[in-house]
């Protein structure tokens, strides 16, 4: 029972329907005005001398699917269809018509090979149709977006074929399949609950087709195939054996050609143990707490809050991690821990205001008496976390204020470490800022003061930090 029933939830995420026996694109001669579209298919009214095995070639490509349609519809033979009647055509069975992905981010060099074997560069806007390949340089990244708003996301290092860049007659349900050559894919996917539609991700030893799902596939080295599921279903298939497995959300997987692993569940999301610091000769310095189980960190610096417009990437096996070449600006850090299987985790993105700081003596220490200008740590529902960078000090004092001017205090705390965690605030703008207080009664300079905007969803920083207030404050 298990069995079949498992059958049924792999045939309906592959898409499985009758194949067309007509090529792709072939015009078919239909007045649209006969034609009413539902949300799982259509309805076409009957005409004078219609039979179904007219209707199954001009609508599915396929005159042998009569039969199909005949029992859908009650009929039981070619020829006896009343005229009005409204037959109704799952979308699974209609016709596929070519469409086009579009470029929506890129960063790097990204380079397309058409189907003759001639090259260009990617550019922002660019459509893609199947056949084409895709392949991006060290430090490249480019995302796609397909006609019902699903997103692609290759990575640098990667080659992947759009093997199939459809769309059904009328419903306009998807059929979307990307083959990795080497690399890795993140995908979003729309829910295609309604339209039928289908996505796969195809690798050397899998198969992972999937529905209203966030999830990676990545080829690794060896030729096996590492799987991670953010959200939604994913039903693997070993390739060539067809053996079958079900990933649930929140595990992941490692395909072979000789083993379909059993699921592991996902490593958790990555935090920072510190401020970033951008230093003047243009590092920039993150340090991550470490996560029991992981065998590297995958870390984006990306320009927009959303870390969906990478612009930097690296992975190492340490949590301490520089980045060169970083200019000041907003940006949003997205890191991720690897297992030891390869698979990857999820991510959490870490909006952040990077200002150049003196670069680093020879002893790793700078401005002793002044602490960095206070930093989004984390954010829960209730709660969030400001932490700082500073020298060796008995205590701080964290100041919140509505005003740039610190004359409406929100929160005027002591810590004895330099990370205070505290009560999510209203919807608004608040400033912060820290100073630190030494064992002789005496305090420093306030650090930097940094904005931050509170919404129902964010509390990020709101631009770079503004000076320090030239008098301390006591």
């Amino acid at each position: 029972m298990r069995t079949h029933l498992f059958r049924i939830i792999f045939a309906a995420l592959i898409g499985a329907a009758l194949l067309p026996d007509v090529s792709v694109g072939q015009r078919v001669p239909i007045d649209t005005n006969d034609v009413t579209v539902g949300v799982s298919g259509i309805a076409y009214r009957t005409q004078t001398g219609d039979t179904l095995m007219a209707i199954a070639t001009r609508f599915t490509g396929a005159a042998r699917n009569w039969t199909v349609l005949g029992h859908l519809n009650g009929i039981s033979e070619n020829t006896r269809i009343p005229i009005g009647t409204a037959l109704q055509i799952p979308a699974n069975l209609l016709l596929d018509q070519p469409v086009d992905a579009h470029v929506v981010a890129i960063s790097g060099a990204v380079t397309v090979i058409n189907a003759d074997k001639t090259t260009h560069q990617l550019q922002e806007g660019a459509r893609i149709s199947e056949g084409m390949q895709i392949n991006t340089a060290g430090n490249s990244f480019v995302t796609l977006k397909t006609i019902d708003g699903s997103r692609i996301s290759i990575p640098s290092n990667t080659l992947v074929r759009v093997s199939t860049l459809r769309a059904t007659l009328f419903t306009r349900s998807p059929r979307t399949a990307i083959t990795i050559l080497h690399g890795a894919v993140d995908s979003i996917v729309s829910p295609l609950k309604q339209n039928k539609g289908s996505f796969q991700i195809l690798s050397p030893s899998a198969t992972a087709a999937v529905r209203g799902t966030h999830f990676r596939v990545e080829v690794l080295p060896n030729g096996s195939t590492a799987h991670a599921l953010y959200d939604g279903l994913i039903a693997l298939e070993r390739r060539p054996s067809q053996d079958r497995l079900t990933l649930q959300a929140g595990y992941g997987n490692v395909t072979s050609k000789q083993v379909l692993a059993a699921p592991v569940r996902l490593l958790a999301a990555p935090q920072l143990s510190a401020a970033p610091t951008l230093y003047g000769n243009a590092q920039l310095s993150l340090s991550i707490t470490p996560l029991t189980g992981a065998a590297a960190y995958h870390v984006h610096l990306a320009s927009d809050n959303a870390a969906t417009h990478p612009l930097i990437e690296t992975r190492t096996a340490t949590p301490k991690i520089t980045l060169n070449k970083v200019v000041e600006g907003n940006y949003s850090l997205r890191i991720s821990a690897v297992d030891i299987n390869g698979i990857e985790g999820f991510s959490s993105v870490i909006p952040v205001a990077l200002l150049k700081q003196p670069a680093p003596t020879a002893d790793n220490t700078n401005s002793p008496n002044t602490p960095s200008a206070p930093w989004i740590a984390s954010v829960e529902a209730q709660q969030f976390t400001l932490t700082w960078r500073s020298g060796v000090a008995a205590g701080f004092r964290l100041q919140i204020a509505h005003d740039s001017d610190f004359t409406w205090l929100l929160t005027n705390a002591t810590s004895t470490n330099s990370e205070l965690r505290l009560p999510r605030p209203p919807f608004g703008t608040y400033y912060a800022r820290v100073q630190q207080q030494h064992r002789d009664g005496s305090v420093g300079p306030f650090s930097a003061v940094q904005s931050f905007v509170v919404t129902d969803q964010w509390i990020i920083p709101d631009g770079l930090p503004r000076p320090a207030t030239p008098t301390p404050l006591h």
